[in-house]
């Protein structure tokens, strides 16, 4: 909330009379306009919360009814009651799911300063939340409303929408409060337990146990226990994490005033098997005989399918075999029981490994057909981890080694500083095969030759890319060959199109943004009619909105007739999943430039980085410019002499 707003309420409150915009505006040090306008601001800001602001004619402002607590709880303690729509959304999510009983919608409008008609508003949003999670919000005549659905999915829910949000309430909640003051000490107990039966886990994973742990002593407080296990694993009791999680609860009800029945062991059990997977780089030398014929089977056909939809050649990777296998094996019993493991780098995942990413999503198909279960994306982003990981491993032991040639007019030791320079930072990544002065150039055969490294401007066209350096290398100079060695040009040259750019568009939702660029590509015969519905499918799984103003739709599989991007930027931002988006751009790969996808996908990842570009990529009004500006701030200067 704006801090003038604040002085203006408190202004006001302290006058017995109507203030004009001139006692305003002197009291708080700025123009009458700029009274007027948040005053304007103001009223629009208390439509709907019985509060208003009055005006006299030649008298000025004043509050209605000043005694309305909500003067001071709003405008003079700011944070204590949510005022926008998204925190009275928050606040409304962590009330409801810390409620074991009924409330009253008046209840909660009343909390809020806001008419009923605002609190159904927000409370649409509320319920379209829960129902993501399979919970429902009951409403009961003279008692009022509740969140139902299994249990398992309550404490999720909590988990996720409370517990690891910016919290509104559960400060506050005294049903809370005992359970919230024994974290300590479950801490200390949980750290203890691990220690002695040495079983390591990362930090992340530890505050995830601890989440579960004091969720699940204040349910069973409530009344509330864990359902019916569908089929309780029976072998699990031979595991070492059966009878750790065992130890644990039995330490914890002997200093705490709950009782843990049998099941609880059961899904505690299951989240100390998952940790697990947190570390997809740890040992595992002698984990063969953990594997099942089943879930090795189940590993090849995933990998199999992966590199059939993406061309990935990862099937034999056995250390990705062994790790997914690993990861799957305490996953599906999660999976059966609906026991949602909480990923806490999932945003950052999508983000930065987006081909892994997607990747992964295609293995939701071979489990589902195998074991008749849904795999949410918390668990895709742990798969994307092991695939990442392998790319990486791929990408180390086949990478092609460009040759370049230094051009320097600063004489031999200004060229051999700089050769020095690129080696020290470049290491086996790139071939040096000489330096040689500009006059020089001319008796060098460059067939064998990538590309240039110049101290100086080159005006020839000589059919290879120049890269243009200080003799003092720089980290702009770095990032100019860095652009190279990953292909950015070549990409940028083959993806970025006129044709299918287009800029400062007006559209309200995702799917308008989806119909347009996919029309626009169908009249030029670039993909088939079933190419809308593919998009619209795979953004079902999971919104392609990574933050940064930017989403990335595309088709569940690589099937366009050739490769481009195409780009819609956006007067203004619309919503796309739970993130707003002004610039979209529609991958379309071609089924026979699959090999294209990893280094594309790489420069995508560095575009949703850049906060600035994007900005700045937001404000081009014409093609060229946009190409421009993508060229300087992803590839730096590199030119092409040809």
């Amino acid at each position: 909330m704006h801090t003038r707003w604040q002085e203006i309420v408190e202004q006001m409150l302290l006058s017995d009379e109507p203030m004009t915009s001139s006692q305003l505006a002197k009291a708080l040090q700025v123009s009458s306009r700029t009274v007027r306008n948040d005053i304007k601001e103001m009223r629009e800001f208390l439509l709907g919360k019985d509060m208003h602001i009055r005006s006299h004619r030649g008298r000025g402002f004043e509050l209605a009814d000043k005694q309305h607590p909500a003067w001071r709880e709003i405008f003079l303690h700011p944070g204590v009651i949510p005022i926008e729509r998204e925190e009275r959304v928050q606040y409304l999510m962590e009330r409801l799911l810390l409620q074991s009983d009924y409330i009253k919608i008046d209840t909660l409008a009343d909390e809020l300063f806001v008419s009923r008609f605002t609190l159904q508003s927000d409370l649409k949003k509320v319920r379209e939340i829960l129902e993501g999670n399979q919970l429902v919000v009951d409403h009961r005549p003279h008692y009022g409303i509740k969140v139902l659905g299994e249990e398992s999915q309550i404490r999720f829910c909590i988990s996720e929408h409370i517990f690891n949000q910016q919290q509104a309430f559960l400060e506050h909640s005294e049903q809370w409060k005992e359970s919230l003051q024994e974290t300590a000490v479950v801490k200390d107990i949980l750290l203890r337990q691990l220690r002695k039966h040495r079983m390591p886990i990362p930090d992340i994973s530890l505050q995830n146990l601890i989440t579960h742990i004091i969720i699940a002593c204040q349910r069973l407080r409530d009344g509330y226990a864990l359902g019916d296990i569908q089929t309780e694993p029976e072998e699990m009791k031979e595991d070492k994490e059966y009878s750790v999680a065992a130890e644990i609860l039995k330490e914890i009800e002997s200093v705490v005033d709950v009782r843990f029945p049998e099941k609880e062991i059961w899904y505690l059990a299951m989240h100390l098997q998952g940790t697990k997977l947190m570390n997809p780089g740890g040992k595992q030398e002698g984990l063969h005989h953990l594997i099942d014929h089943e879930i090795r089977e189940a590993v090849q056909e995933i990998v199999r399918h992966i590199d059939q939809v993406y061309d990935l050649s990862l099937a034999h990777d056995k250390e990705l075999l062994l790790a997914l296998s690993l990861h799957l094996k305490p996953a599906i019993n999660r999976f059966r029981h609906k026991m949602n493991l909480r990923n806490p780098l999932l945003e950052e995942i999508k983000a930065k490994y987006p081909l892994s990413f997607e990747a992964a999503l295609t293995s939701m198909e071979v489990i589902a057909s195998k074991w008749q279960i849904e795999v949410d994306e918390n668990e895709i982003g742990y798969i994307a981890l092991h695939l990442e990981a392998a790319l990486e491993r791929m990408k180390k032991g086949s990478a092609e080694v460009k040759r370049c040639l230094i051009v320097c007019a600063s004489g031999m030791g200004s060229a051999q500083l700089l050769l020095q320079k690129l080696k020290s930072r470049f290491g086996d990544t790139l071939n040096i095969v000489g330096t040689t002065e500009y006059y020089n150039l001319e008796q060098h055969s460059l067939t064998d030759i990538d590309f240039l490294v110049s101290t100086i401007p080159i005006h020839e066209k000589i059919g290879i890319p120049v890269v243009y350096v200080r003799t003092i290398l720089g980290d702009k100079d770095v990032e100019n060959i860095e652009g190279i060695l990953s292909k950015r040009t070549d990409i940028l040259n083959h993806f970025l199109q006129k044709r299918y750019t287009f800029l400062q568009q007006h559209f309200d939702t995702p799917r308008q943004v989806i119909e347009f660029l996919g029309r626009s590509l169908m009249e030029d015969g670039k993909v088939t009619e079933d190419y809308i519905a593919s998009v619209l499918e795979r953004e079902s799984y999971a919104p392609t909105s990574f933050g940064n103003l930017t989403a990335i739709p595309h088709p569940l599989e690589p099937t366009a007739e050739s490769s481009c991007w195409s780009i819609a930027t956006l007067e203004k931002p619309i919503h796309w999943g739970d993130k707003p988006v002004q610039l979209v751009v529609l991958l379309n790969v071609s089924k026979n430039d699959k090999d294209e996808m990893q280094p594309m996908f790489d420069m995508l990842s560095r575009l949703l980085d850049n906060q600035q570009l994007i900005h700045t990529l937001l404000e081009c009004t014409n093609y060229q410019e946009f190409r421009s500006t993508i060229t300087r701030t992803i590839l730096g200067s590199v030119s092409s002499k040809q």
